[in-house]
C-alpha cells in the first residue's frame, strides 16, 4: 500500500492505495509522480496549481485506474472539483502530517491565497497552539483509513478484557469509533467480539442518542442510512432540508416572534456517564498499543467494574469552523512530566459539535482534575480553546438513565 495526500486551504485528502499486486501499485504511484514531477529522477514538485490542464490530466489518469481500485479512488476527482480555479494545492506522497506541520502547510497555502505574511500567520499559530504543542503530541483520527493495534491474531489481546485468541474470538471488524456515527475509516484489531458486542449494546446507544438531532438535522448517512428522529410530540426528517413536525399545538410560536426557543425531548433516556465512558473508549481504541498499560483503572471504569462518583467536566462547543460529516477524534498525549496537565485528552468532532474531555484514572496522572483550580490550569494551557467564548462545561457524572432534552 502507498499513502498519498493532497492539501489545499479548503480541505485535505489523504488516502491509501492498496493491492496484492505490487506492480499495479507501482504503476499507479509512478504514474502520479509523472503528473507532478519526474519519476526517473525521483523529483516531485510539491506545490501545484489547479488549472484546467492539471485538473484534466489528473481526472484522465484516475479514469484509467477506476476499475482496478475500489470506488474510494473517486474522492480524488471530488477533491479537484471542489478546488477553486487556479487554487494552489500540495501533492505530498507517503507523508504523515503531524498537527504542527499540517497547520504550517495550511498557513503557507493561505499566505499564497490571501497575500498575508507567512511570518505573521505562523506567529499567530505559535501564539495560539504553541503552549499545547510544547506539552502534547496531537494525533488525528478519522481523516484517513487505518487499522490500529497488532494484526497478528496469535499474539493479539483485547484491550478491554485482556483475553487472547485462545480465550475469545476476533471474527468481527471492530470500529474504533462507532459506525452508528458514520465512522468508515478507523478500525481496531485489538477488540474481541464479546467486548465489541457489549459496548455496542451498553455504551454506544447513549452517545448516538446524544448526537441524534445533529445526525438527522445534517442528514448523516451512518449505519442504516438516513434517519428520521421521533421524539415526544415531534419528528425531524431531512429530505434535502431539515423539517420539524409537531403533533401538538404547544410548540407553535407567536407569529410575531422572529426567533424562539424549542424544547425537544427524546423518547429514549440516556446515561451521561455512559456517554463519557463511550468517548473514553473511543480514545483507548485509537491510541498506540504501548499506552494501554497506563489505563488499567480507566478500562475497569469503562467496563463498569468500578464506579466513579465525580468526573471531570466536559467542554462542549457549537462551531461551524470545523464542521464534519464524519466523526473525527484528536488525541492529545502529554510528552512532558508536567503533572499540572492531564496525560491524555480527547477532542471529538461531529457535525458542528466539539467535545473535549480528559481521559481519567491514568497512572501517569497524580490529579483527578475535578478541583476547579486543577481543571482551569489544564484548560488555560489550551489557548486555542479560549478563543471561542461560548464553551459550555457540563457535568456527566450522573450514572443513571434520565430524560434528554435539546
Amino acid at each position: 500500500k502507498y499513502k498519498l495526500t493532497f492539501k489545499a486551504v479548503s480541505e485535505t485528502l489523504s488516502f491509501f492505495v492498496e493491492s496484492e499486486n505490487k506492480e499495479l501499485i507501482e504503476e499507479f504511484v509512478y504514474g502520479f509522480f509523472e503528473l507532478f514531477g519526474d519519476a526517473k529522477l525521483k523529483k516531485i514538485e510539491t506545490h501545484q496549481i489547479n488549472d484546467d490542464a492539471t485538473k484534466t490530466k489528473v481526472i484522465e489518469f484516475i479514469e484509467k485506474f477506476r476499475g482496478r481500485f475500489p470506488p474510494s479512488l473517486n474522492q480524488v476527482i471530488a477533491f479537484f472539483n471542489h478546488l477553486e480555479e487556479n487554487e494552489s494545492f500540495l501533492f505530498l506522497p507517503e507523508i504523515d502530517l503531524t498537527v504542527d506541520v499540517n497547520y504550517r502547510l495550511h498557513n503557507y497555502l493561505l499566505s499564497l491565497k490571501s497575500n498575508e505574511s507567512l511570518e505573521s500567520l505562523n506567529a499567530n499559530f505559535e501564539k495560539v497552539y504553541g503552549n499545547a504543542l510544547k506539552n502534547y503530541d496531537i494525533v488525528p483520527n478519522g481523516t484517513v483509513r487505518k487499522f490500529i493495534g497488532i494484526k497478528n491474531l496469535h499474539v493479539r489481546k483485547c484491550r478491554f478484557c485482556g483475553l487472547g485468541q485462545l480465550e475469545t474470538e476476533f471474527k468481527q471488524t471492530a470500529h474504533a469509533i462507532s459506525e452508528g456515527l458514520g465512522n468508515k475509516k478507523v478500525f481496531l484489531y485489538e477488540e474481541c467480539d464479546s467486548c465489541n458486542e457489549k459496548f455496542s449494546r451498553e455504551l454506544e446507544p447513549d452517545l448516538i442518542n446524544y448526537f441524534s438531532i445533529f445526525r438527522t438535522f445534517f442528514d448523516i448517512k451512518a449505519k442504516g442510512g438516513s434517519k428520521k428522529l421521533k421524539g415526544k410530540e415531534f419528528e425531524i426528517a431531512n429530505d434535502g432540508q431539515p423539517i420539524i413536525n409537531f403533533s401538538s399545538e404547544s410548540h407553535r410560536p407567536d407569529p410575531r416572534d422572529k426567533s424562539y426557543i424549542l424544547n425537544l425531548e427524546l423518547l429514549d433516556k440516556v446515561n451521561t456517564q455512559d456517554i463519557y465512558r463511550c468517548l473514553s473508549k473511543f480514545v483507548l481504541s485509537v491510541i498506540d498499543t504501548k499506552y494501554i498499560g497506563s489505563f488499567k483503572e480507566t478500562i475497569k471504569w469503562i467496563n463498569k467494574e468500578i464506579s466513579i462518583d465525580t468526573l471531570p467536566k466536559i467542554g462542549e462547543l457549537i462551531s461551524y469552523n470545523h464542521f464534519t460529516k464524519e466523526p473525527k477524534l484528536f488525541v492529545y498525549i502529554r510528552k512532558t512530566d508536567n503533572m499540572a496537565f492531564p496525560f491524555m485528552v480527547g477532542e471529538f468532532h461531529f457535525t458542528c459539535k466539539i467535545i473535549t474531555f480528559i481521559i481519567l484514572r491514568s497512572n501517569k496522572d497524580d490529579q483527578k482534575f475535578i478541583d476547579k483550580i486543577e481543571y482551569e490550569t489544564f484548560w488555560k494551557q489550551f489557548v486555542h480553546y479560549n478563543k471561542p467564548q461560548n464553551w459550555a462545561f457540563n457535568d456527566f457524572s450522573n450514572d443513571t438513565e434520565r430524560d434528554l432534552k435539546f
